[in-house]
């Protein structure tokens, strides 16, 4: 595997233009170019704004912060390994007449989606730190957990690229895969803490005697990036404006570190058989298909 890596390193022109031909398909013949980054985030947030405080009649302030920390990296999630599972079909011509390292291709889908990434966690900070702060007299400081912003950046990056190389070889064998994850993202959207912390279900699970469920929930890569990002960006909102129970202590309302530690160790293994799965297949790319 640190020969193929080796490789990749040597082909880092050819990354660079696939990461530039991505970009400018997706934006041409665009007028407003680059701020279809930002354009989706927004609606977004004021639909989910809306059902949250006007149609379930929950008081939760500075939702569209909460609900921006989980939607940034959950389409970038989604996007990633969407576009990821279709790039070897893509670009099976180009595979069929030269060599390069056949792992290029999806890694330069995710990097080109992590650029889109960085721009909506610019929008983000700008909105929330800078414009509320100034016009709207609406203060959201920065935590000192900010520290560890970046950690849980490069854990969500590595697990969109180990996702990102079983999905393009197996999307390759079984064309059914997209289609799979097109469903499966769409359930998660209300199945993950996405929209709403993941506190606000261990009163449920503490009264049906389901405790370890939520650790085991937390466990999750995914709803542990999701969590990560809230913990270290945002103050947690009281669950009583979430469901209306009894408050919780306030040590409660963060996720155990532990559960960190395990979701990050998932990542890992994830990232490596992945990367293992799809080296042990990538000469027979073209051949099979």
């Amino acid at each position: 595997m640190l020969e193929e890596m080796k490789e990749v390193w040597r082909f880092r022109y050819l990354l660079r233009q696939f990461v530039s031909r991505e970009l400018k398909i997706r934006y041409k013949n665009s007028v407003f170019g680059v701020l279809w980054s930002i354009v989706p985030l927004i609606i977004s947030v004021y639909v989910y704004s809306f059902l949250f405080e006007k149609v379930a009649g929950k008081t939760i302030p500075n939702y569209s912060a909460y609900a921006l920390c989980g939607i940034v990296p959950w389409t970038f999630f989604t996007t990633a390994c969407l576009d990821s599972c279709q790039s070897l079909l893509n670009n099976y011509s180009i595979m069929k007449k030269v060599y390069l390292p056949r792992e290029i291709i999806p890694l330069s889908y995710v990097i080109s989606n992590g650029i889109h990434l960085m721009i909506g966690w610019a929008f983000y900070f700008t909105t929330f730190h800078v414009i509320w702060p100034l016009v709207l007299g609406i203060p959201i400081p920065l935590l000192h957990t900010i520290v560890w912003f970046p950690v849980v950046l490069v854990m969500e990056c590595l697990l969109v690229l180990g996702l990102s190389f079983w999905f393009a070889a197996l999307n390759l064998y079984y064309q059914d895969v997209k289609y799979v994850l097109q469903t499966l993202f769409n359930l998660l959207l209300f199945l993950l803490p996405i929209l709403y912390p993941a506190y606000i279900h261990l009163e449920g699970l503490r009264s049906r005697g389901m405790e370890w469920a939520y650790d085991l929930y937390l466990c999750n890569p995914v709803a542990a990036m999701l969590t990560g990002f809230r913990e270290t960006l945002l103050e947690p909102v009281p669950v009583e404006n979430w469901n209306n129970s009894t408050p919780l202590p306030r040590p409660e309302l963060f996720a155990p570190t532990w559960t960190y530690g395990v979701a990050a160790l998932l990542t890992l293994l994830i990232l490596w058989s992945g990367y293992k799965f799809f080296n042990a297949r990538k000469w027979q790319f073209v051949e099979r298909y």
